[in-house]
């Protein structure tokens, strides 16, 4: 079942406030529905006739009137988004991300007022976005019944500032067990914010929180989150750096910490942040909002469940990791009481043969584990299955979710002479790639440390039938083309048929790395790929004046090249090269005043244009 509370809504800022609040009614199931599972999609598109939005702001959706418009606001945060840098997105870029809130199930009943609040003071003329709000409702008896629910801390909290210590705000909290519970469940949104003059917190400074229950320790972790695996990638802006736990272009998952009440009537809880001063301007802070929720002990002594397939599928926050063609990754849950420590899990294409696994380990109630199942995946099929039994003669008390299924397509199958051509950037100790077999054995490896700056590598490979994966990588997480540091210089990656042909193209600015996984038969024949042709890419886009050109085509093509001021006001430049396939330009325009400037490229009947910024450093102020 999907409830829809916005139906590509448009999203602008509105600047006067800075931040825009969209709300809208939907009507949920009464209460003679159970819910098993709750799970909110948001997606995110470009407007028509419209940028998409420029700048990662924060978006919060919150529950606020229930049952009537004469209802009091309940206030109730259930989810947080980053918006992306999306300035550089084509007109149909879309993307969905998902978040389980079967802890707010209770709530979701009836009316239910429901609020897209967008931040932000970008321009609201040009550009926006369409969002959509989707709740999947799965039906079924709930692995644990909610008893009710209590606000903990909830706000904009001010870090490093003495005259307003962020420890006099969070402080311990009491509650009485008044549901007689059998569980507390502690759920946190946090995200750091501002950049000071000191740490450059919080944004971009690395502090733990810790987590006391009845005035024990019961976790501490750093508030920080790594941005370049982000599925969205590249983004206009700097997403790749790390930040106090978001990213640009992503959803800001929850924290959730379970603490058994026992007999006890009274208990507390408390969050702590590192102990942290800014002595000149402090101006960080850290959003959050919190929640207890009160549970009965799980239903079921025995019960797992499949929670996600991670790959294959063609979901859009998985797209880092697929289209595969071995090993499948799979989310198991205990949903029961007891430990679970032995599983089979059955899985493979719909329609094939299922393999099995059989799986061993830990896995305490309402913990999850992603596993890594064995194996190829035969293709030509859409559908993918994977399914859980427990051992020793324990019964799942809930068979329902023990089968889940996904959408998928197959990775393509290339013919078995290839060549991959890599080319390092000014930054080479960062990279590495390798190339392996369906059961992870190198067949290829350009170990870290191995490569020479500004290098070309060109690797032709005879491979035997088979499952493969390419696999590059940047430990710094810059890709080999960052915008923001141009220092860096340029790389790219790029996979050839024999002839030289282009058979795939990778975006160099790939953050930590690529993969991808093919199928080598000798009956296939690479289709060549035509879409990206010719390459055309200039690094970096904002300069002082020096910058390249990297042209790919798989023929010999002669090249006219012009560089105009902005709005073809001035002709800057213009060079002639004849019979070009694959070279990078050097050009220099070191001496024109500073502004944005339009590079257009003829080649044979087709007009390439690309823009870059020109910025002199000594005139920056």
């Amino acid at each position: 079942m999907i409830i829809t509370s916005h139906d590509q809504q448009m999203i602008i800022t509105d600047p006067s406030r800075g931040f825009n609040a969209y709300n809208n009614w939907a009507v949920f199931p009464g209460d003679d529905i159970s819910y098993r599972k709750i799970v909110l999609y948001i997606t995110y598109e470009c407007p028509d006739g419209l940028h998409c939005g420029e700048w990662d702001y924060i978006d919060n959706i919150y529950l606020r009137r229930i049952g009537s418009a004469d209802s009091a606001s309940s206030d109730i945060e259930i989810a947080r988004m980053i918006s992306p840098y999306g300035w550089r997105f084509d007109e149909d870029w879309k993307f969905t991300w998902h978040v389980d809130i079967t802890d707010f199930g209770f709530l979701l009943r009836d009316s239910v007022e429901v609020e897209f609040r967008h931040g932000g003071w970008e321009n609201n003329t040009d550009r926006g976005w369409l969002v959509t709000l989707d709740f999947e409702i799965t039906e079924g008896k709930p692995v644990m019944e909610c008893l009710g629910m209590e606000k903990l801390w909830n706000g904009n909290f001010a870090y490093g500032d003495s005259s307003k210590p962020i420890e006099k705000k969070l402080q311990p909290i009491a509650f009485e067990n008044k549901y007689d519970a059998g569980i507390a469940r502690l759920r946190i949104l946090q995200t750091g914010h501002g950049m000071d003059d000191h740490e450059n917190c919080a944004e971009f400074c690395r502090k733990y929180r810790e987590v006391y229950f009845d005035d024990s320790l019961h976790s501490r972790r750093y508030i920080w989150r790594e941005c370049g695996d982000n599925p969205l990638y590249p983004q206009a802006g700097t997403w790749i750096f790390d930040r106090a736990n978001w990213c640009p272009g992503a959803v800001v998952y929850p924290d959730v910490y379970d603490f058994n009440l026992g007999s006890k009537e009274t208990h507390t809880v408390d969050i702590e942040m590192e102990p942290y001063v800014n002595p000149s301007k402090p101006s960080a802070s850290y959003h959050i909002s919190s929640y207890l929720f009160y549970y009965e002990k799980p239903q079921a002594v025995h019960d797992v469940s499949i929670e996600e397939i991670i790959a294959p599928s063609d979901a859009d926050e998985y797209s880092r990791v697929n289209p595969i063609c071995a090993n499948p990754q799979v989310v198991l849950k205990n949903n029961g009481r007891d430990t679970v420590r032995a599983a089979i899990i059955k899985y493979g294409p719909s329609g094939a043969p299922l393999k099995s696994f059989k799986w061993r380990g830990e896995l305490l109630s309402q913990q999850e584990d992603t596993l890594s199942l064995p194996g190829k995946i035969d293709s030509g099929h859409s559908d993918f299955i994977a399914k859980i039994e427990l051992l020793y003669d324990e019964p799942d008390e809930y068979p329902a979710d023990n089968i889940k299924i996904t959408k998928f397509e197959s990775p393509p199958v290339y013919g078995p002479e290839l060549i991959v051509a890599i080319r390092t950037n000014n930054e080479p100790s960062h990279n590495s790639y390798s190339i392996t077999d369906a059961d992870g054995n190198m067949i290829f490896n350009r170990a870290l440390g191995s490569l020479a700056a500004n290098t070309e590598y060109r690797d032709t490979f005879n491979l035997s039938p088979g499952c493969y994966k390419l696999a590059a990588a940047d430990t710094a997480g810059e890709g080999l083309d960052f915008w923001f540091n141009p220092d860096g210089g340029y790389g790219y990656v790029r996979l050839l048929d024999k002839t030289e042909h282009l058979i795939k193209s990778f975006n160099p600015d790939f953050g930590h790395g690529i993969e991808h996984s093919f199928y080598i038969s000798d009956e296939a024949v690479a289709e060549n790929d035509t879409e990206d042709l010719p390459i055309l890419r200039r690094f970096p886009p904002r300069n002082d004046g020096k910058f390249v050109i990297d042209f790919f085509e798989n023929q010999p093509r002669d090249l006219n090249i012009k560089i105009y001021r902005d709005n073809y006001s001035r002709l800057v430049l213009s060079r002639a090269f004849s019979a070009v396939k694959d070279s990078i330009f050097n050009f220099d325009i070191s001496s024109e005043e500073d502004g944005i400037y339009i590079i257009e490229v003829s080649v044979a009947d087709t007009l390439i244009t690309r823009k870059i910024k020109v910025q002199h450093p000594e005139r920056e102020q």
